[in-house]
């Protein structure tokens, strides 16, 4: 049996991982969340519920808390964080603050005692996306990349510092304590349970008050089904090839925001020249595409799931009211 523990397992791509994991007969697992942006919903309660599943409701940023979870773990998913590219113009303290201290306290705990087997670390392209906007960086970008940080000033880059922190936190301490690591650049990952601050959520929201209203139309991004991005983060934390290494995971296919809601109006069978276009946010990273060929490389990976079946999943989630009558 592998104990594997899971952070931010009521999110996001941390609640569609465990759930995945706990489907495996050999895995038992560690969930931990203090639901400052998971859900403590049915879906959550029922993989709670699993008999080889034990849940957590701790600060990850409380030491004390770490101290007390189970010391025989066998690899950690970290994959807490305060994301959202709101929350990061609103509530950039607890942004840092759940970005930095959790890394620190689970490294001290796990990776000093020298019992772990792997620690992947959940990484974001935010960590250089101002490389890419400030000098012309290549895009698709690879993982050879500068991390940067645009500007101290400006709430936004409070997650990118987070996460660059919690990057060479993870290299340096793993190295030192010996233990096995690999980091995971997740890039526009979608679909159902993402929060409400994201584009494809925020714009189905307006949706259903009836506004098509759109931010940021000309940027572009690579976006990439969640169940595929499971299946990359298990393919990357499983194989020896990948220990020791940043990898990306996201899309092949570079999509402008007005493309993605255009796709969105025409799965909703409304016009999508009813679309209302604003600028970006200040800060916002006009384009971001990862090169997925060290992914594809070092693991087989290939993503499964189409551009439409992905966004439908995600309508079906959170506006199903919204479809025609047809579908």
């Amino acid at each position: 049996m592998t104990r594997i523990l899971v952070t931010g397992a009521a999110g996001f791509i941390g609640y569609h991982l465990a759930r995945r994991l706990s489907e495996q007969p050999d895995a038992r697992l560690v969930l931990v969340d203090n639901f400052i942006r998971g859900e403590q919903d049915e879906l959550y309660g029922q993989l709670c519920d699993k008999p080889n599943v034990e849940a957590y409701d701790i600060d990850l940023a409380d030491p004390a808390a770490v101290a007390a979870l189970p010391d025989d773990v066998d690899v950690i998913y970290h994959e807490a964080a305060l994301n959202g590219t709101q929350n990061f113009y609103e509530r950039p303290y607890e942004v840092l603050r759940c970005g930095t201290l959790p890394t620190f306290y689970l490294i001290d705990k796990y990776v000093r005692s020298g019992r772990l087997q792997r620690f992947v670390f959940a990484g974001t392209p935010e960590s250089y996306a101002s490389t890419v906007s400030r000098f012309d960086w290549e895009v698709p970008t690879d993982e050879s990349v500068p991390l940067c940080v645009d500007d101290v000033f400006n709430e936004r880059w409070s997650y990118a510092a987070a996460k660059i922190h919690g990057e060479i936190l993870t290299v340096n301490a793993c190295r030192q304590f010996d233990t096995a690591f690999s980091i995971v650049r997740y890039h526009n990952v979608y679909g159902p349970r993402m929060g409400d601050k994201h584009v494809v959520p925020d714009f189905l929201n307006r949706m259903k008050h009836g506004v098509a209203e759109l931010y940021g139309h000309a940027d572009t991004r690579a976006f990439l089904y969640v169940d595929d991005a499971v299946e990359a983060t298990l393919r990357v934390g499983q194989s020896p090839a990948t220990v020791g290494e940043v990898v990306n995971v996201g899309g092949q296919d570079e999509w402008t925001i007005l493309e993605l809601a255009r796709r969105l109006m025409t799965l909703l069978g409304r016009d999508p020249e009813d679309i209302v276009k604003h600028p970006s946010p200040a800060g916002s990273v006009r384009r971001r595409a990862p090169s997925i060929e060290k992914l594809q490389k070092l693991t087989g990976f290939q993503a499964r799931w189409s551009l439409d079946d992905g966004l439908m999943e995600t309508i079906r989630f959170y506006v199903p009211e919204l479809l025609p009558a047809a579908v």
